[in-house]
Order: structure tokens, then sequence, then C-alpha cells
């Protein structure tokens, strides 16, 4: 029996998540701002569709619902990264 760690196992185990989330909430906003904090929820969210394509798929098997929240959460962090560098925000 091989005991190796896969990426799905390295993906869903508990601590991972808890570590994302602690880092997200707490340590990013804090000590590296609000463009950090955005630009890790978005790669987060975008590893884990990637990785774990069957808990993001929908009743009928369509990725369309994830796929979609993951370009809006690319898009809304372009646009308020680029209007907080413009200096409109």
């Amino acid at each position: 029996m091989s005991e190796t760690v896969t990426m799905k196992k390295f993906v869903t185990h508990p601590f991972l998540g808890m570590v994302c989330f602690i880092s997200i909430c707490f340590i990013l906003p804090r000590y590296a701002g609000s463009i950090a904090t955005m630009v890790a929820s978005a790669s987060i969210l975008s590893f884990l569709v990637a990785v774990l394509p069957e808990q993001f798929r929908s009743r009928s098997g369509s990725m369309m619902a994830a796929t979609c929240l993951v370009a809006a959460l690319w898009v809304a962090t372009a646009v308020i990264t680029s209007l907080t560098l413009m200096g409109v925000i």
C-alpha cells in the first residue's frame, strides 16, 4: 500500500483550508494590504477549481458557475487594483 501524498490529498486536508482562511482573513489584510488579499483569494480559488473540478460541478456536471465565479473574481481584482494604482480609490 502506497503512502504517497497526491495533490488531491494535500488540497483536501483540513489544515490547508485553515491556513488559507487565517491568512486571507487575518494576516494578509493587516500586513500586505487589500491588493495582496484579493490576488491571494483569486489564486486560491483558481487553484482549487483546477485541482478539484468535481467539487465545483453542478448537478448536471457543468463547470459554468465555477468558471464564471473565478472569472468575476479575477476581473474584480484587476479593476480594483488598477483603480487603486491610478489613485482613484
